[in-house]
Formats: C-alpha cells, structure tokens, sequence
C-alpha cells in the first residue's frame, strides 16, 4: 500500500511541475492588425501598403485629396454566396471615411475611384 501511495504522489507531483507548460503565453500568435491609408485625388489612388496578410484585420483609411467627390470601391461590392469581399464608400473633396474588414482567403483585391460610372483610376491590392 505504502508503494502505491509513493506512486501515486509521484505522478501528482509530475503532473504539478507539467501543467504551467501547457499554459505558455506563446502557443497562440496574435491576430494581425494592419492600417492602410487610401489617399484619393482627381486622377489617382495611393496605397499604402498595397498588401496584407491573410487572416489579419486591416483599417482602411479612405482620404479624398481632391476637388471632385469619388466612389472608391475595392473588391466585391454584392453580398452573397459566390461573392467574395469588399465595400464602396462615396468620398466627397477633403472627406476621410475608415472601414475595418477582416481579409479571409488569399488573392488579389481590385480597386478602382469612380466619378460617377466613369472609372479615373485603378490597382490591386494583394492578401498574401
């Protein structure tokens, strides 16, 4: 009886030492967080970074720098199955919007500003 007791506080005692090891603070990356600042002319786009990481969280900081009011629109606009991500925002002269969308698969995100139907400017932006 007495060697199973000594058994017995052994594998307790192992089993104390073990556990802050299954705890560490490290075994879970943190989630990404990204800004990236869209700055909007009469005849041009800036992207700063024109890429992200899949599986992060990205803030889009939409500035319109222009005198005429712009449609930015980036990726896919319709909501629904066989759709993939993406938004529009009307940005009038000296405007700032900010969007936060979370970027789900891997690919390229096309971006265009728009006065009206008529497209003035084009890019891509890149989820690796």
């Amino acid at each position: 009886m007495k060697h199973v007791l000594q058994v017995g506080g052994a594998c307790v005692a192992a089993l104390l030492l073990a556990a802050p090891a299954f705890s560490r603070p490290d075994t879970t990356n943190q989630p990404a967080i990204f800004t990236v600042k869209v700055t909007v002319t009469n005849t041009r786009i800036g992207v700063h970074p024109a890429h992200a990481v899949r599986g992060s969280t990205v803030t889009f900081i939409l500035t319109n720098r222009g005198t005429k009011t712009r449609t930015f629109v980036i990726g896919d606009v319709k909501r629904g199955p066989g759709y993939g991500q993406g938004f529009q925002q009307i940005l009038r002269p000296n405007q700032q919007f900010t969007k936060v969308m979370y970027l789900d698969y891997r690919g390229l995100l096309k971006f265009s500003t728009r006065a009206g139907k008529t497209v003035v400017a084009t890019g891509t932006f890149t989820i690796r």
